[in-house]
């Protein structure tokens, strides 16, 4: 890339603490609205990973996620981290001002029962009643971020105390961004813009699939966002999904050749604020069933970005975008479109039509996964994924980007993978 069209360099917005007071009188009000003494908030043990899914108590201290935090109505969070070594880089942390809102004295190593039960007995809430995010079913898998040998501790530890879920309230008030929060959104969009322009660079036939993987993260970082994964398949006739095989198995990497289509799924972070990017590349002559899978995919994105604006349901978008893979008779794996930040606590529905895919039958029946919060009404400030994928036979194209609700309706804060792409 040469210096003229070399991009700016990122800005690296930060929080202040008006975003902090803000989401403290997010948390305060639903105590205050669900009777609740306290909040204890946990997130996915994603310990030392930058972009996990998600990440409550982050949202809550500004600091390494991981941590379990106990949040009193009438005072400031207290973590339990798991090491000191989180200790140790708060404080570092502390002295470069970097912007922590738990103070050192309310930094406390441990995540035992015994260790929570000291806490609450200091915090005078032996018998209170707390709101507990993390032991709902959340994310796309909809698993519980604490475990069950930590909750039968936990409970046995605090017998008195009436733990009462808040996790569904909660989610639908982090759904809604600030000015500040958007700033970060941008960074992390920008960045996986940056990593769809350098996979597009990249592909051609004879790069492997390991040089791409890296190419993209490369770019994530020069952008100003960590990406510690992403999806990536090629071939043509691929219509699987996740982590292309040699990151798991030792097989070397495919090499991509003509008429092969590059599917990646991107997920940059920046400050745990994740977008995501469904970038396609058709290398050459492609079938011409991959370019009528593209076209409707194309179509499906222009319905949802039509009917997401303020007012409407989260229903009204996924049957926009589901339509007219539809009507030529698609399939598709993955959602068409969900929430981010948090992520899915409204999806729409995924495995639809899966028995076309090859070798079904040898497979136990696959249940198709439902929509999440249908009826959920969006608002302006919330971010979305668009990721329309349609599957015509066993060929797939999926494509997209991340999406902000504005007053005036749908803001696309990407574009390269909104169409795709030919080289």
């Amino acid at each position: 890339m040469d210096a003229v069209t070399k991009p700016k360099p990122p800005l690296f917005p930060g929080y202040s603490l008006a975003e902090r007071d803000r989401r403290w009188q997010i948390a305060r009000n639903l105590m205050d609205e669900e009777g609740l003494d306290a909040l204890l908030v946990a997130g996915e043990r994603n310990l030392d990973i930058g972009t996990p899914l998600l990440a409550p108590d982050a949202y809550l201290s500004n600091d390494r996620p991981g941590a379990l935090l106990l949040f009193p109505r009438k005072r400031n969070p207290i973590a339990l981290v798991w090491s000191a070594q989180v200790v140790a880089s708060h404080a570092i942390a502390e002295l470069r001002g970097e912007g922590s809102w738990i103070a050192p004295g309310d930094m406390w190593v441990g995540r035992t029962p015994q260790r929570l039960a000291q806490l609450v007995g200091d915090c005078g809430l032996q018998k209170g009643r707390i709101g507990v995010i993390g032991i709902e079913g959340a994310g796309p898998g909809g698993e519980s971020f604490i475990s069950q040998l930590a909750w039968e501790g936990y409970t046995k530890a605090l017998p008195d105390v009436t733990f009462v879920p808040v996790w569904k309230k909660f989610s639908h008030l982090m759904l809604i961004k600030s000015a500040e929060e958007i700033a970060a959104l941008r960074q992390s969009a920008d960045a996986g813009e940056r990593m769809c322009e350098a996979l597009i660079r990249a592909a051609r036939p004879g790069v492997n699939e390991a040089e791409l993987y890296a190419t993209a993260l490369t770019a994530s970082l020069e952008g100003g966002a960590v990406s510690s994964w992403l999806i990536l398949q090629t071939g043509k006739n691929n219509v699987c999904w996740g982590p292309p095989s040699w990151v798991f198995r030792p097989i070397r990497p495919r090499t991509v050749e003509d008429g092969d289509v590059i599917l990646t799924e991107l997920f940059p972070a920046y400050g745990l604020m994740e977008t995501q990017q469904q970038l396609a590349i058709a290398v050459g002559n492609v079938d011409p069933i991959v370019e009528k899978c593209a076209a409707v995919a194309r179509e499906g994105y222009e319905a949802g970005l039509a009917a997401c604006r303020p007012g409407a349901t989260f229903g009204q978008v996924s049957d926009a975008m589901v339509k007219p893979v539809n009507d030529v008779g698609g399939w598709f794996l993955t959602p068409q479109v969900h929430s981010i930040n948090p992520i899915t606590v409204m999806s729409s529905r995924a495995a639809f039509g899966v028995e076309n895919l090859v070798n079904y039958k040898s497979y136990p029946a696959i249940p198709m996964r439902p929509e999440q919060d249908r009826d959920g009404v969006l608002k302006a400030g919330m971010s979305f994924a668009f990721e329309v994928n349609c599957h015509l036979g066993d060929k797939r194209v999926n494509i997209g980007g991340t999406v902000l609700v504005t007053a005036n309706g749908a803001e696309e804060l990407n574009t390269l993978a909104n169409h795709m792409q030919r080289v």
